[in-house]
């Protein structure tokens, strides 16, 4: 697997998550996602909340077993160079699992997280609002249906 393959799995992830911030109505059944990230509940989300969400998300989707440690074959690192190297970037104690602690961490140093404020943070103050990630995702998906 290709570094291209990792970025697109972010996109497509961060697409989902994105594309769930366009919905103006809460139901009882689907959480509102910016909510949801906006952990301190002050209309904004900051890089670190960003980068918590984005981390949890695809960890989260990855941990097949829900054991909140993921394996080389969750990963789907068995057999892949390319995805064996990028989960041993993740594996910092190299005891062959990567935990919720190391993926943030990583998250936080190599994550989309910077990537996603930077692009989208259109004001420049620092912190997304909910209009800026709508926006944000509409220039990459277009405007909600």
């Amino acid at each position: 697997m290709n570094t291209n393959h990792l970025k697109l799995t972010v996109l497509a992830a961060m697409a989902i998550t994105l594309a769930a911030c366009q919905t103006t109505t809460t139901s009882t059944t689907t959480p509102n996602r910016f909510e949801t990230a906006d952990v301190n509940h002050d209309k904004f989300l900051s890089l670190d909340e960003i980068n918590v969400y984005l981390v949890t998300e695809i960890f989260d989707s990855r941990d097949a077993n829900k054991d909140k440690k993921m394996t080389r074959a969750e990963w789907g690192a068995t057999g892949d160079a390319g995805r064996d190297k990028q989960f041993k970037a993740r594996d910092t104690n190299g005891d062959g699992i990567v935990t919720m602690d190391e993926a943030l961490a990583y998250g936080r140093t190599k994550g989309m997280a910077k990537q996603v404020l930077r692009e989208a943070d259109t004001n420049k103050d620092g912190k997304l609002s909910e209009a800026e990630v709508k926006a944000y995702y509409a220039s990459r998906e277009g405007p909600a249906r």
